[in-house]
């Protein structure tokens, strides 16, 4: 099975970009073609795509004129840059970077929580994907707004070291060791050390208290479940390699059993874990390589039953590209031929 399309990747030897070629590998539309790029700084000449060992061309020299989508894994600087070329040339354009997020012709859709916005996307041609963080929550929230519950929710949220790319999986890993060896540990990415640590704070805390990323996702979340919901987060930085995990508080507009809010959720994608012994809790480490948000202890707060609280898990690598590489199918359908044999 397979089809003839053919996706381009920029930023291919990243996190997130690895985490790409692993799905498009394994969808029933799997892409005939697989062109990868990368920072002319890379060191990995080539990553395999199934039995195939493909090479990893300079991003900056990428040729896109036989690519019928790019997705963009790369930094925003560099992402922009290489994303006007693609729609410059009518080719769909996949944002991960955040490059095109704040351009109000361009759409932030994950398809579970806000297919309309599909339907939505203009002759421009681009698309971009959420932060982990705004698609975990609005996967949540999605589910419960469609069922007309309104309010607001506080989440504590807990970022692994992969939220900052390869390079935090390896600098975490680095501190580890060299801390355990009594050597001095690099910091370049994490300049006050992860790990051993939580960093009580993701960016710089402007003078309300508040981060630009925490309001960022805050509204990203809103926007996408037709701010059905207000949303307040804080954001904390623990020293795991992968995964996101979110204690959330719950506060709606009327009363609802805990029971409704697990069912809602679990109708709506999210994977409910209901068994109430810790092993089977949906902790960081158990959710790799998962596309799905996992929740768990959905429970009462308070007399008044409008308040829940709730446990929330995501791998926010494999989710984030299974959303990147559903919206390229659901945008190019149209383009999909029937497998070859």
């Amino acid at each position: 099975m397979g089809s003839s399309l053919s996706i381009a990747i920029a930023g291919a030897t990243g996190a997130i970009g690895q985490e790409l070629i692993q799905v498009l590998d394994r969808v029933p539309w799997r892409p005939a073609e697989l062109l990868l790029a990368a920072s002319p700084r890379t060191t990995v000449p080539s990553l395999e795509f199934g039995d195939e060992r493909l090479s990893v061309e300079d991003a900056e020299h990428l040729d896109l004129a036989a690519a019928d989508a790019v997705l963009l894994a790369v930094p925003p600087a560099v992402a922009k840059e290489l994303g006007e070329r693609a729609l410059a040339e009518g080719i769909l354009t996949i944002d991960l970077s955040g490059a095109f997020a704040e351009d109000s012709d361009v759409p932030t859709i994950v398809p579970w929580v806000n297919p309309e916005q599909i339907a939505a996307v203009g002759a421009r041609q681009v698309v971009a994907v959420p932060s982990a963080v705004a698609l975990m929550l609005a996967s949540a929230l999605g589910p419960l707004a469609r069922a007309g519950l309104r309010g607001q929710i506080h989440a504590t949220v807990l970022l692994p070291a992969s939220d900052r790319g390869k390079g935090g999986i390896e600098e975490l890993s680095q501190q580890v060791v060299s801390l355990f060896n009594a050597g001095t540990p690099p910091r370049r990415i994490f300049p006050q050390g992860l790990a051993f640590d939580v960093l009580p704070a993701v960016g710089a805390i402007q003078d309300d208290g508040w981060t630009s990323r925490e309001r960022t996702i805050a509204t990203q979340t809103q926007e996408m479940v037709g701010r059905a919901f207000q949303v307040h987060l804080s954001l904390l930085q623990v020293p795991v390699f992968s995964g996101i995990g979110a204690d959330v508080h719950l506060r709606l507009d009327r009363r609802v059993l805990p029971d409704l809010v697990g069912k809602l959720l679990s109708d709506g994608g999210v994977r409910l874990i209901e068994s109430a012994e810790a092993r089977s809790m949906p902790r960081l480490r158990k959710v790799e390589g998962e596309p799905f948000v996992h929740a768990a202890r959905v429970r009462a707060v308070g007399s008044t039953g409008q308040e829940l609280q709730l446990w929330l898990g995501m791998d926010n690598l494999r989710a984030t590209a299974t959303c990147a590489v559903s919206l390229t199918a659901a945008l190019l359908r149209d383009r999909l031929r029937a497998p070859s044999h």
